[in-house]
């Protein structure tokens, strides 16, 4: 079942987050803390403008969120982006990565999006999620870097 967070669910996303951390290999840019990300969490899961779901087969298996906001060069076109997207890969049922997906869209649009934005990882199924994506209607847009100082 694909549902709306709650704040008792927290604790276990950011959990999950230090797994997904670890998968997508950025220790060598940035430490993760469970502590930080619970604390975020906690600050945006009343915004409406923050849409946070999750997958729960009788335990949390997978989540995802994304932010909405007025484009800043127009503000008539109200456009989010994923912030993240991830499905333990040893727990869940086949699929439920696309239900996510899909529930993720679908609420973006009740909330009035005109567009949405989608990552992937380049270390992390970079290829494949670029192919989902194209399937899905979506375009490349942006390459994005990171460098740690």
């Amino acid at each position: 079942m694909i549902r709306a967070a709650t704040v008792e669910d927290i604790p276990t996303i950011a959990r999950l987050g230090k797994e997904f951390h670890a998968q997508a290999q950025w220790a060598d840019i940035f430490d993760y803390s469970e502590a930080d990300c619970a604390a975020s969490l906690t600050a945006l899961i009343e915004n409406e403008a923050f849409i946070c779901l999750v997958a729960d087969e009788g335990e949390i298996v997978g989540m995802t969120a994304g932010i909405v906001a007025p484009v800043y060069f127009n503000h008539a076109h109200l456009s989010g982006e994923e912030l993240f997207w991830w499905v333990d890969p040893t727990k869940g049922s086949q699929g439920i990565g696309l239900r996510l997906l899909v529930a993720l869209e679908d609420a973006a649009k009740a909330k009035g999006c005109q567009s949405w934005q989608m990552k992937s990882i380049a270390r992390l199924n970079g290829e494949r999620m670029a192919k989902l994506y194209e399937r899905r209607g979506y375009r490349a847009s942006e390459h994005s870097f990171i460098k740690r100082f």
